[in-house]
């Protein structure tokens, strides 16, 4: 089918990525047509207030983010700057050979470059009462608008997931002052990433902020109240349904997760791996030369785990500037050390590396003060450092970490705030 229209540059996913791939082909190609094609209502914002300052009213949706907003860049920057945003429309499917893309709404767009940067959907249960109103997801503005309407004191808040966004969400619901409780079917805290120490450390925080924690627990069903509006939420100890116990609530939300949006990438012949997306080589670009992947779906080869993709924030910008640049003629290698953030309360989270179970994890500081960084050692070699309002040496453990530093000065030296880690990791 011959296309309607031509584009330079098309970028599908109306993301971080995607927004930060075009802000680099434009420093690169001044001139080259780009249009970015999203299923959003909105122009490209940033996720990470949403659940937190967003959620709480402390931010609105009018500025930009880290001046008061949400947004990645406002309206009239798209205008100066040429690129088309195209909103409320999906890509259905993609002709890699003829280099054109089908919409929703029966377009047919031709591309010279294409950046697949297509993000991901949340996860839903499959349980009884899942679609009452009241059960909410979080990862668009219109969900945030629709849980922040929905959070007053005294609201009865069931937050089902205990990863960073559900407990960003319940720290802000809390901080609203909403009764919350938090159901996780795993034992704790995030227990592949973090020691059970630290876990309790984080567990400890809620629960002194008044919250309610059903570790283990599972939930298999949501009663509704009046309505089809969610009442209550029934959960069971495991596995074992003879342990159930029904929580009385207003709203619940639900953070398990997401599901990689590769449909569009496979039905065009690329080549998906099951758990990491869309394969992608060192500059970003797919087998099909001049298709790229950018952001949660990109599935980039990585020094030390190989294969991965990576849904946070920084990786978000990071590869977006590279593939953007690639596309406009870069030839730039994507390389990165892992990093995401968190806030909860007057906990600042810094998490950098490749942090794992099998490591050994030893705490530098003192977590009764609310400050200490958990390093991670494997083989010898520090993989990864989670700094807990601890992040000043953020710049060095991200240099040792990419240099893949071995420890020299041994346990004791690394436990010790006063040596510096130059003094006990070396290469």
């Amino acid at each position: 089918m011959q296309p309607e229209r031509t584009l330079d540059y098309l970028i599908i996913g109306g993301g971080l990525a995607g927004a930060t791939a075009a802000e680099a082909i434009r420093g690169r190609d001044k001139n080259g047509t780009i249009l970015i094609v999203t299923n959003d209502t909105a122009l490209p914002y940033h996720r990470p207030p949403l659940s937190k300052e967003y959620l709480r009213a402390e931010v609105n949706d009018t500025g930009t983010y880290g001046d008061g907003g949400v947004y990645v860049q406002l309206p009239d920057w798209y205008d100066a700057n040429g690129v088309e945003v195209l909103r409320e429309v999906s890509a259905t499917g993609l002709d890699a050979a003829a280099k054109t893309v089908t919409l929703d709404d029966g377009q047919v767009i031709g591309f010279g470059k294409l950046l697949l940067a297509t993000g991901g959907s949340p996860r839903t249960l499959s349980i009884p009462g899942a679609q009452l109103a009241g059960v909410q997801v979080l990862r668009s503005l219109a969900d945030a608008d629709a849980i922040r309407e929905a959070l007053a004191p005294g609201q009865r808040v069931v937050v089902v997931g205990s990863g960073f966004i559900g407990l960003e969400t319940a720290a802000s619901a809390l901080q609203k002052g909403c009764t919350v409780t938090i159901v996780e079917p795993q034992a704790r805290a995030w227990p592949n990433m973090v020691s059970p120490a630290v876990s309790e450390f984080f567990q400890s925080q809620f629960t002194a902020h008044g919250a309610t924690l059903r570790y283990g627990y599972a939930v298999v069903a949501f009663g509704e109240a009046q309505d089809d509006r969610v009442g209550a939420v029934r959960i069971a100890k495991g596995d074992d349904m003879s342990q159930t116990e029904e929580i009385p609530c207003d709203l619940v939300i639900m953070g398990v997760g997401i599901q990689l949006n590769t449909q569009l990438a496979q039905n065009g012949g690329l080549t998906i791996d099951p758990k990491h997306g869309i394969v992608v080589n060192e500059q970003l670009e797919t087998a099909q030369v001049g298709i790229f992947a950018a952001g949660d779906a990109a599935a980039y080869p990585d020094p030390v785990l190989g294969r991965m993709h990576f849904e946070h924030w920084d990786h978000a910008i990071a590869s977006g500037q590279t593939a953007g640049s690639n596309m406009a003629g870069g030839n730039e290698p994507y390389q990165h050390v892992p990093y995401f953030f968190s806030d909860q309360f007057d906990l600042s989270l810094n998490m950098l590396g490749y942090p794992s179970a099998d490591a050994h994890i030893t705490l530098r500081g003192d977590p009764s003060a609310k400050k200490f960084t958990a390093l991670y050692v494997q083989d010898s070699t520090l993989r990864a450092a989670l700094m807990v309002n601890d992040d000043a040496q953020m710049d060095q453990l991200r240099d040792l970490i990419q240099r893949g530093a071995k420890l020299t000065g041994g346990a004791a030296a690394l436990a010790d705030p006063a040596r510096d880690y130059g003094e006990v990791f070396k290469g």
